[in-house]
Parts: structure tokens; C-alpha cells; sequence
């Protein structure tokens, strides 16, 4: 499979890949849809530069021009920070963005698509998606978990969104046969809070263990995804008690104004 003409590569990550080196795949979309200017911005180069700090190369994603870009420059950063007119971009899109020539911030899903053919097997995100409240209504589940579920590739976050059900989208991954695990933690984080009130599937204690449950599953299985939740430190995090309240007066503003789907989060 030819995939030159939908391809681009910047210059960092094509000679990591040419060296075997670790890359770590980051999305783009929270810095375009997710956080104000300069804050977009300045999180996007300090995610750059912690991974650069741990011997790894970053390879930021998205869509430029109608081609998949794996590493941006920083150029194109301060782009996708700036610019107004930049589409969210999850797995299912993707065809469509090159096609038509788009500039796209990439989702969790279409990250890891992108991801995938070049074969970058770990993802750092901030919060995934998941299983909507009121599910049962909306029937509104996000494109991320099947994609993790479908990558070979270890997806670390603070865990799913706090607007979410987490219990539902938990028990869809274990339905996908996604291998879940908390980093040092019993509970399964929920983005800005360390605790969401779910026993997560597994306690992951160590690096090497997480490294190793990875290899074993690309050893036994084809695809298996593995999500890692690294809660929030406890310095800077918002209990989930306190936080609360807000999300459900922003889920009802967002009722009133027929806000839903991939725009509300």
C-alpha cells in the first residue's frame, strides 16, 4: 500500500523512524478546539518537550493542506494554535479532510489512525472519550473507543472526560477487550479530578510492567489496544465532589442549546 500521497513527515520523526527510534504520537485537536490561546500554544510546546527531555521524539498530528503531517513543525504549531478555521478531526473524517484539502486537528480516534499506519505504538492525550449520560436517549458513544481498541498501541491519559459516564465507558471497553489499568492508583482517574468513584480493572505499579503486559499482547494478539490512565497530580487536581456541579449545569446549558456530539466535547 502506497500512502506517499496522503503522508508527510517532519524532519525529527522521519529520521526516528528511519533509526528506530521511540516516538510518541500527540494530538492536536485539544490545542485547537480544546484550550484559548497562548495557553493552546504554550501546553503544546511543554508536551514537546517533556517527552524530547525522556530520549523520545514528539510527533504531533494533524491534517495540513490535505495531508496527514506526523510531527509538525513549529510553524505549523503555532498554526493550529491561531488559526479559526481548523476542523476536529476524528478516525472516520480522515478521508474526507484529504480529499477535500482541510486543515484538521486530530481527536484521540483519528490520532491513533494516523498513528497506526506509520506504526507509532504509544499515544498521550489528556482525557478520551467515551460513553455519553444519557446514552440511553442519545445513543452518543466516541469514535476513541473503538479506535484504541483496534491500534496496537499503548494510549496513556488522565482518563475519560468527567462530562462522561465513566462506568458505561468502562464497561464498553471491557466489551472491546481493551486492557485497562490505572498507573499507581486503585481508581480510575476521571481528567481533572485523581478519583472517579470506579475501581479501575487494573493497578499498573511500574513502567516496566506496563511494558511488558504491551509486548505480551502484541505477541499473543494481532490488534489489542492498552489504556493507561495516569491520574492528575493531587496538587493540581479539582475533586471530583467540587467539579461536579459544573458539569452538570454545563451539560444542561448545553441541553438548552442543542449542543451534542462531537462539539461538546
Amino acid at each position: 500500500m502506497n500512502l506517499k500521497p496522503y503522508l508527510e513527515f517532519g524532519p525529527a520523526v522521519n529520521m526516528a523512524l528511519i533509526e528506530k527510534k521511540p516516538i510518541v504520537a500527540l494530538e492536536t485537536s485539544i490545542i485547537s478546539q480544546g484550550l484559548p490561546y497562548p495557553h493552546n500554544h504554550e501546553t503544546a510546546q511543554l508536551l514537546e518537550e517533556t517527552i524530547r527531555q525522556q530520549d523520545c521524539t514528539p510527533a504531533t498530528i494533524g491534517i495540513v493542506n490535505g495531508k496527514i503531517k506526523v510531527g509538525l513543525t513549529p510553524e505549523e504549531l503555532n498554526f493550529f494554535s491561531t488559526e479559526a478555521d481548523i476542523k476536529k478531526i476524528n478516525n472516520r473524517d480522515i478521508p474526507v479532510a484529504l480529499v477535500r484539502g482541510w486543515n484538521g486537528a486530530t481527536t484521540v480516534s483519528g490520532t491513533l489512525a494516523c498513528a497506526k499506519l506509520v506504526s507509532v505504538e504509544v499515544l498521550a492525550t489528556g482525557g478520551i472519550g467515551g460513553i455519553h449520560r444519557e446514552f440511553s436517549e442519545t445513543h452518543d458513544m466516541s469514535a476513541d473507543l473503538h479506535q484504541i481498541a483496534n491500534t496496537t498501541a499503548i494510549t496513556v491519559c488522565s482518563g475519560a472526560k468527567a462530562i462522561l459516564d465513566i462506568p458505561k465507558t468502562l464497561e464498553m471497553l471491557e466489551t472491546l477487550g481493551v486492557i485497562v489499568g490505572t498507573y499507581q492508583n486503585e481508581e480510575f482517574p476521571a481528567f481533572w479530578s485523581r478519583n472517579s468513584g470506579c475501581q479501575s480493572p487494573l493497578r499498573l505499579n511500574t513502567v516496566e510492567e506496563i511494558s511488558a503486559l504491551f509486548k505480551t499482547s502484541k505477541q499473543l494478539f494481532n490488534e489489542q489496544g492498552f489504556l493507561v490512565a495516569n491520574p492528575i497530580p493531587v496538587e493540581f487536581e479539582i475533586p471530583r465532589n467540587i467539579i461536579e456541579p459544573f458539569i452538570k449545569d454545563s451539560l444542561a446549558k448545553a441541553r438548552v442549546q442543542n449542543i451534542k456530539g462531537k462539539e461538546l466535547t
